[in-house]
This record gives structure tokens, C-alpha cells and sequence, in this order.
């Protein structure tokens, strides 16, 4: 934090500070409830990102990040967002009865699906992660560091049933498989932005098994201060339980100066982060 305007006491001059995404228009909800079209995004739609060497936007929107994590609190916005629909999923179990899940299962092995495994194993449950990637991949490495069992779905079929699903693969087809493995009372959270198209086989006979199970489907795709909030502190446990386990998915680091770096990728690459220093 550079420069402060008048009346702001939440952030100070030099602090490290993690600015959410979105700002309300025309909306008094929640700004991460806001409908499509009463929001403006940092970086998306209608307002500059933060890019740069400096960047300005309302201090009431930034969350100050904790010392001990600033080298990887760039971490923070993706995983609000898993934070977001993992506790969504919570409320809505336990709202109905003393819900307790044990299980979750998580397709996908991207920033988002490692970072869902991360969250899920710090909550104690056992988990169990799907990907394109071989075992011996980074990405199956990182998900058995957090005592998590990897599925490589090249050679491998998922079996049995989870209280929580996270799909985090944008793919339409992956779906499909997910709704089948949810169970009974279980709560399927759709992490990804879905292309047109694509097809559920046996949608009657899946949407009939929801229904008589009490299964619940919801979506997450933006959060606010708070679950910014949670995953800095889910992070801090993660550096300190897990062996700074959350550096690992910073597979690159590119300069503002070589910023085409940043865009040159490998399949065990996971997370890039472009390092701006101000003049």
C-alpha cells in the first residue's frame, strides 16, 4: 500500500493488501451475490486491473494480508473463491440437519482443485482428486503431500460416493461424472465457467436420483471480504501444517519487463505470478 486517501482506517501505508475483485452497480446485495450486470470487475469488466506498477481502487475493498504469508497471499483470490463454495456447501448441510461430511471428492487438479484439496484436507476430510496427469506428475505429488489419494482418469475410474463434489475443470462432459458420485445428502459445488454446449446422458435418471436424495447443486464464482479473510488464514495453516505447502503451486515467476514468460506453459505448470516492482 502506497498512498492512502481520507478517512480510511482499515489498510496502512505499507501494508501488503489483497484487493478483492468486484464492486457493486446498482446493487444492494453482497457485491459477490450481485446478478450479472450489477457488477463491475477489476481486470474483467469495466474497471482497470491491477497489472501495473499502480494501481487505485476503494480501500474498503482490500484485505490486509498477514506477514507471514505475503509470499503467497497472490494466492488468495483463486482461493476465495473455493472458500466460498466449500462453505456454501457447509451451510446448506448443516441447515438441513447436523450434517458432517467425511468424504469429498475433487475433479480437476488445477490452482482451483488443488487448492479445493487443500481446504477440504485442512477441514479433516478425506479426499480424493481426479486429473489428466500421470502419478508421478507435480500435481499428483502435491495432492499425496496433503494426504490426499490422486486418480489419474487416463487409466483410472472413480468408484463410490462423497458428501462433497468440487468440480474445478470448466468441462462440460466432467459434469456428468460428478453427479453420479454424489451421495446421499451430499452438496455437488460447481467451481468452473462452463462453454455452450455439451450434453448430460441420462439427465432424467441423474436429476431423479438428486431429488430423492436430498442432493444439493450450487455454483461459486466470485467471493467477498470474508472468504478472502478465510483463505488468508487457510493458507497460514497450510504454510505451517503441510511444509509450505502452498509456495509449490508458484511454479513460475516472470518480470512485468518479460511479461510472454508468464504465458509460455507445460502441463506441470500451476500457478505463474507476474512480479511488478513499482518505479
Amino acid at each position: 500500500m502506497a498512498e492512502l486517501g481520507d478517512g480510511v482506517d482499515n489498510v496502512g501505508v505499507g501494508d501488503i493488501v489483497v484487493p478483492t475483485v468486484r464492486r457493486p452497480l446498482n446493487c444492494d446485495l453482497p457485491v459477490d451475490f450481485c446478478p450479472v450486470g450489477h457488477y463491475l470487475e477489476h481486470g474483467i469488466w469495466g474497471l482497470h486491473g491491477h497489472a501495473a506498477e499502480y494501481s487505485v481502487t476503494d480501500a474498503k475493498y482490500l484485505v490486509r494480508a498477514p506477514k507471514e504469508i505475503v509470499d503467497i497471499a497472490v494466492l488468495t483470490e483463486p482461493l476465495s473463491v473455493v472458500e466460498k463454495g466449500i462453505d456454501m456447501a457447509m451451510r446448506i448441510g448443516q441447515a438441513r440437519f447436523d450434517w458432517k461430511p467425511r468424504s469429498a471428492l475433487i475433479l480437476g487438479a488445477g490452482p482451483v482443485g488443488l487448492l479445493a484439496t487443500m481446504v477440504l484436507r485442512l477441514m479433516g476430510l478425506s479426499t480424493v482428486t481426479i486429473a489428466t496427469r500421470p502419478p508421478d506428475s507435480l500435481k499428483a505429488k502435491l495432492v499425496r503431500e496433503l494426504g490426499g489419494t490422486y486418480i489419474d482418469s487416463a487409466v483410472e475410474q472413480i468408484s463410490g460416493e462423497f458428501d462433497i463434489v468440487v468440480e474445478a475443470t470448466g468441462a462440460t462432459q466432467v459434469i456428468n461424472e460428478g453427479l453420479r458420485h454424489i451421495a446421499p445428502n451430499g452438496v455437488y459445488v460447481l467451481l468452473g465457467v462452463y462453454p455452450s454446449g455439451g450434453s448430460l446422458n441420462n439427465l432424467g435418471e441423474l436429476m431423479t436420483n438428486v431429488v430423492l436424495n436430498n442432493k444439493v447443486i450450487i455454483g461459486s464464482v466470485n467471493a467477498g471480504i470474508k472468504h478472502f479473510e478465510m483463505a488468508l488464514e487457510h493458507l497460514r495453516r497450510a504454510k505451517e501444517e503441510f511444509n509450505n505447502w502452498p509456495a509449490k503451486l508458484i511454479t513460475k515467476r516472470a518480470s512485468l519487463d518479460n511479461y510472454q514468460e508468464a504465458y509460455t506453459w507445460t502441463h506441470d505448470d500451476i500457478k505463474t505470478v507476474l512480479e511488478i516492482t513499482p518505479t
